[in-house]
């Protein structure tokens, strides 16, 4: 499907792998007592880390530990390889957090969820399909296996405006919800229903950030 502005190419900034971390480590992390080894990453845009990892609970053996975006975003970091959110990941084997990693890259480098309508950065959203629900989002969402998602986010007034306008173009519910400002200044929501219900509601965003961008002072 395409949507309004160009497709923004999204990386990783920094990952590690722990082969067999000290027991210290585990629990201080709360790993599972049968995971020996975790993988550590970070994106550049939190939302697209968040989907990948999910993404890699549906092709890989490993459970996420832990997602977290970054306050302030981007701009508020301590390395130029910082990104703006930070996930942990473990697996009972190196090899299985190792397969994980190399999912997780080729998602982010892969999907095209983020777009600039304006060319320069001035403004930007996400839209990305998660069809089916991996088994992170299954867990955090409580949603099921054979549900599609509608993971959407911008700017505060465009976002909330545009999420809306999602409800009433799709046969969608609301898995979650992510009230303005949130940790990097957006508003978000993930909405849950079949492939198709999905794929309006994103449409439906989009079509309102494209119509917030043109005219963004009329009521």
């Amino acid at each position: 499907m395409a949507y309004p502005g160009r497709p923004v190419d999204q990386a990783i900034t920094s990952k590690k792998i722990i082969a067999n971390m000290k027991e210290e480590f585990r629990e201080m992390c709360n790993v599972p007592e049968n995971h020996q080894s975790v993988g550590v990453i970070t994106t550049d845009y939190p939302d697209i880390l968040r989907c990948a990892v999910d993404d890699a609970t549906k092709k890989t053996r490993v459970e996420v530990i832990s997602f977290k975006p970054y306050y302030g975003g981007p701009a508020v970091k301590w390395s130029a390889n910082s990104g703006s959110a930070y996930a942990l990941i473990s697996g009972e084997k190196v090899a299985d957090v190792k397969s994980a990693m190399q999912s997780i890259d080729d998602y982010v480098r892969r999907q095209r969820f983020l777009f600039d309508l304006k060319g320069d950065g001035s403004l930007k959203y996400f839209v990305g399909l998660i069809s089916p629900a991996g088994k992170y989002f299954q867990k955090e969402l409580g949603v099921t296996a054979g549900d599609a998602l509608a993971y959407v986010a911008g700017p505060p007034v465009e976002a909330m405006f545009a999420i809306d306008q999602a409800l009433k173009g799709g046969d969608v519910k609301v898995a979650e919800f992510i009230a303005p400002p949130d940790h990097d200044n957006c508003a978000k929501a993930i909405l849950v229903g079949n492939e198709s219900a999905c794929k309006n509601a994103l449409n439906a965003f989009a079509q309102s950030m494209d119509q917030c961008g043109r005219d963004p002072l009329t009521t």
